[in-house]
């Protein structure tokens, strides 16, 4: 007569697994809220900061927290990138998202422009065909259509309520999405390479931008600037950590948590409150989203399956 009860060898080990899952969860939450954060800073300077010194600054704190963070991780291999080129190349186009971003931001308020650029998973959708040779399916298509859907209702072209600044945020969701692309073709150097990678160039690029405007710094600059690349630092590094600790597909949907927190936080400090638009296209990109991850995992699952014998 065998027993139904586990032994408890293995309840311990479903508990530090469930433990691990749900440390996971809140650090992918933690994430979010810091993200939403580093929007603020950018927010609070736009005025006197041009969007590239912001993302200098962003870039610069991002160095200077993530080098010795990866240092102590995976050692000095975070200099020698098993696929330099990829990583430079990934490097520029993060740095590019982050001004086009930035240069949205400035004329968009946080909420909108966070919704638009969660559209990004139906562009990495769209350029997986070109560069990875994935194969899309009716469904997954439909998803995209109705991600679009949700951002046309947001930015509402060829109406009074439309800004030029929405097409920035949209530009770089693009740009974010082939930046993902490279990531996933980089697959063999570690999440803190790539980190420390992304930030250099960042720093390097937007430096040679911005060095005349470097000398012209008010305190009220510096201290929201660092304050929004320390934030920003911290939210990259919890999701280092977050995607160490579980599965990339369980993960992912809480991801989406941000656009709360990026109303949460505009309430909090503006008091905005995101109009009828902005909340059903935020809907459309949430379901789109979440639609194309719950298909995507079910790919995943046939795939390492096996065909049928």
């Amino acid at each position: 007569m065998t027993s139904q009860t586990m032994s408890p060898t293995v309840d311990v080990g479903l508990s530090r697994v469930n433990e691990r899952v749900l440390l996971a969860i809140a650090l992918v939450f933690v994430s979010t809220l810091l993200f939403a954060a580093c929007d603020v800073g950018a927010k609070f300077i736009q005025h006197e900061a041009s969007a590239e010194k912001i993302a200098w600054w962003r870039n610069l704190t991002y160095v200077i927290v993530a080098l010795p963070f990866a240092l102590r991780r995976v050692g000095m291999s975070v200099v020698r990138p098993v696929h330099p080129w990829l990583n430079i190349l990934r490097g520029l186009t993060a740095i590019c998202g982050t001004i086009l971003f930035l240069l949205g931001l400035q004329h968009q308020n946080i909420p909108d422009a966070t919704a638009i650029a969660f559209v990004s998973p139906v562009f990495v959708m769209a350029l997986s065909i070109v560069f990875l040779g994935e194969i899309v399916g009716v469904r997954r298509w439909l998803a995209a259509l109705v991600g679009f859907i949700g951002v046309l209702i947001i930015v509402q072209p060829g109406t009074s309520s439309f800004h030029y600044a929405s097409i920035f945020t949209l530009v770089a969701a693009f740009v974010g999405a082939f930046s993902a692309i490279l990531t996933r073709k980089a697959v063999r150097d570690s999440a803190e390479t790539m980190m420390v990678w992304t930030s250099v160039i960042g720093v390097v690029v937007t430096t040679v931008l911005v060095w005349r405007e470097i000398g012209q710094t008010s305190w009220h600059e510096a201290i929201f600037g660092l304050a929004g690349g320390l934030f920003f630092a911290l939210g990259q590094i919890c999701c280092v950590f977050a995607y160490r600790m579980a599965p990339a597909s369980l993960l992912a949907p809480f991801s989406y948590v941000q656009m709360i927190s990026a109303t949460a936080v505009s309430y909090l400090v503006w008091g905005i409150v995101p109009g009828l638009a902005t909340t059903v296209g935020a809907s459309l990109i949430v379901a789109s989203g979440l639609y194309s991850l719950h298909r995507e995992r079910l790919r995943t699952r046939q795939r390492l399956a096996g065909p049928e014998l």
